[in-house]
């Protein structure tokens, strides 16, 4: 007893303490509070956290107005199934200007009239019968504006065309030529109306979903 106890008073004192420190290294320690502590290896980053972009409310168009119709009132960026044997360009809404010259008089002449993608062809060459013999006329083009309601568009084009000269069905309209691209500014003006129009429906059935009427 006297020998084995001088043996172990001989034994290193710097063995037997990494002895124990091994063993308590592979002891695993359990995390009761949950917290997770960072690793002091990685490299902090310094600034405050940029917020995520806010998306863009989509334009509004005959296009991308049913996509946006279906996110008002179904909550979904899925457009509704619609059944396949309808075609549903057939019953889209133009409003439609048939544009004439009065070489004479330097006058340029609009009809206005509204259809349908189905009728689109037929009512344009019906419009343009009513001009084919009357020899003060010259065909020029056509300005076709794709819209949701064409007749509100059509009353609205009334209402705001201040500056021309109509006649008394209200459907045609006289301006002075300006020159070879002054249709195309009627056409931007009609297409300027169109997105109003479009922006106040939207708006409004906006308005509704969100006081839930």
């Amino acid at each position: 007893m006297e020998a084995q106890a001088i043996e172990n008073s001989n034994t290193p004192l710097s063995l037997s303490a990494s002895g124990s420190k091994t063993e308590s290294s592979e002891i695993p320690v359990l995390n009761i509070s949950g917290r997770v502590k960072p690793d002091r290896n990685t490299p902090r980053i310094r600034g405050k956290k940029k917020p995520a972009p806010i998306p863009e409310e989509p334009k509004v168009n005959p296009s991308t107005f049913p996509v946006i119709l279906s996110r008002i009132l179904l909550k979904t960026d899925v457009p509704p199934v619609t059944a396949p044997k309808i075609n549903l360009e057939d019953d889209t809404q133009y409003l439609c200007f048939l544009c004439l010259e009065k070489p004479a008089t330097r006058k340029r002449v609009y009809h206005m009239f509204i259809t349908t993608e189905k009728e689109l062809g037929k009512d344009y060459e019906k419009t343009r019968q009513l001009y084919e013999n009357r020899k003060e006329f010259k065909y020029v083009n056509n300005i076709s504006v794709q819209t949701v309601c064409a007749r509100a568009l059509y009353r609205r084009v009334q209402n705001k065309f201040t500056d021309v000269q109509w006649n008394k069905l209200g459907n045609v309209f006289e301006i002075d030529k300006v020159g070879i691209m002054d249709i195309w500014g009627i056409s931007d003006r009609v297409y300027a109306m169109r997105t109003e129009e479009h922006e106040r429906l939207f708006n409004y059935i906006k308005f509704i979903h969100s006081t839930k009427c």
